[in-house]
């Protein structure tokens, strides 16, 4: 069909996000698998305190996207505004300012935590039994700033081609990614298995494996043009920058509010209590991840839609995934409460118990946040990011006292009800009452003159 049409445009975005989801599918599969390997496998090894200080930097991702200023996140809609209008010139001002930006702000990143990661007293911080794994803590710190910086320019880099349209290409490239990350956790499992170097093989690997066949893949397109880097850049600031701050204030909202849980209650209870915390986290983004892989590739798509003003489209994708969503991550959600601890026994050869309640609690709280997930992608096509920002404001400061609080009190199980509680009071209540008419505008009708 032809795109000249507006239903042959939305017939395109169908296809495109079809074929996103299914390479999401693929991706999400490989990097489930890379999760549920490398716990399989570290549990063992490592022990109960040793790996919670492994899944807590596993999930600093999380925690520390806010480093990236909100570029990767902006210039997935730059770039789809940008290819909207057709002009390659302006396509390729994008692209090659949206590189310059992130290759800056990730060494800048990488300075900061290496900065950091020196200076934190990680054996009183992590509560450790020794000052031998406070050494190795402070060894994987410093080597994962260097991985964090460069997870910023690879995680821009796969925004860049979803900007694109293209997500079934970033999630091809992300899965094998993941699948050589599981090769190199499963070596250094066996020959090298300190903290730092599971990082190196779980974290490094697939984001270095980025790197090459999507800058190959953007020089190809000629949207590399490295002559005008600096030009580009400049002109790209108002563009980028403007758009970035609000995504930058999400960012750091949502690392506050739930982003950096393990993190937190490392800190308040210690890192041998963030095992089952982290296991019950990993366990349920089977869950989750079906949400996440029919959602990611329909963020492009709204924004495009929305860059024509193409009203049906939004509505009719909105609503059919938001019901998809709910009955998927429901179903599993149950399934997995009913068969979680058999499943944690058998997947960490019962080195991590896990508590019925937590489970509960994270049957709760998966749902819900899935929900805010499939709003989020809506929201962020569409261009509604201040009301975001206000929202997760709200959250983290109900949050973030009644975790602490919580946390002390029953340790994780503590921690994800008050999360629950909050996200009910605030988000919900918020985006259900003060901003609905916002929300609800880009899905209307437009009025007949």
């Amino acid at each position: 069909m032809s795109t000249d049409s507006e239903a042959g445009r939305g017939a395109e975005r169908y296809r495109l996000a079809a074929l996103g989801a299914a390479s999401t599918a693929v991706s999400r599969l490989a990097g489930v698998a890379l999760i549920v390997l490398s716990v399989r496998w570290t549990t063992p090894v490592l022990g109960p305190e040793r790996f919670g200080v492994f899944a807590t930097f596993s999930s600093l991702a999380v925690m520390l996207s806010f480093l990236d200023l909100g570029v990767g996140n902006a210039l997935v809609n730059r770039v789809a505004h940008a290819t909207a209008t057709g002009d390659t010139r302006e396509i390729a001002r994008a692209v090659m300012g949206g590189v310059c930006w992130l290759t800056v702000i990730g060494f800048g990143g990488a300075v900061l935590l290496a900065a950091a990661g020196a200076w934190i007293p990680w054996t009183r911080l992590f509560a450790l039994s020794s000052l031998a794994t406070g050494r190795e803590t402070r060894t994987a710190a410093l080597l994962y700033s260097g991985l964090f910086g460069l997870n910023i320019l690879s995680g821009g880099l796969l925004k860049i081609l979803q900007g694109q349209q293209r997500s079934h290409e970033a999630q091809i490239i992300a899965s094998v990614g993941a699948l050589i990350g599981c090769i190199a956790t499963w070596w250094m499992v066996r020959h090298a298995p300190q903290i730092g170097m599971l990082l190196l093989a779980s974290v490094g690997m697939p984001s270095a494996t980025v790197l090459v066949p999507v800058l190959w893949l953007l020089h190809r397109r000629r949207l590399l043009d490295w002559p005008r880097a600096i030009p580009s850049m400049m002109q790209e600031r108002r563009a980028l920058l403007t758009t970035s701050v609000m995504f930058l204030l999400l960012q750091i909202g949502t690392m506050i509010g739930w982003g950096g849980d393990s993190f937190l209650l490392a800190g308040i209870v210690g890192a041998s209590e963030v095992g089952a915390f982290a296991v019950a986290q990993r366990l349920f983004m089977f869950a989750s991840q079906p949400v996440s892989i029919l959602n990611g590739s329909l963020w492009a798509a709204y924004a495009d839609a929305h860059a024509r003003r193409e009203h049906a489209f939004i509505r009719k994708a909105f609503i059919s995934s938001a019901i998809a969503s709910m009955i998927m991550v429901t179903v599993v959600s149950i399934l997995l409460l009913v068969f979680g601890r058999w499943i944690v026994a058998y997947w960490t050869e019962g080195t991590i118990v896990m508590p019925w309640l937590l489970l509960v609690a994270f049957a709760v709280w998966t749902p819900l946040e899935s929900a805010g997930s499939v709003l989020s992608v809506y929201l962020n096509g569409t261009g509604i990011v201040r009301q975001q920002v206000i929202v997760v404001i709200c959250f983290c400061v109900v949050a973030l006292p009644a975790k602490i609080l919580a946390a002390m009190h029953a340790g994780a199980l503590g921690l994800v009800t008050a999360t629950i509680a909050a996200y009910a009071v605030t988000v919900a209540g918020l985006y259900g009452t003060v901003f609905r008419s916002q929300i609800l505008a880009p899905i209307r009708p437009p009025r007949q003159v």
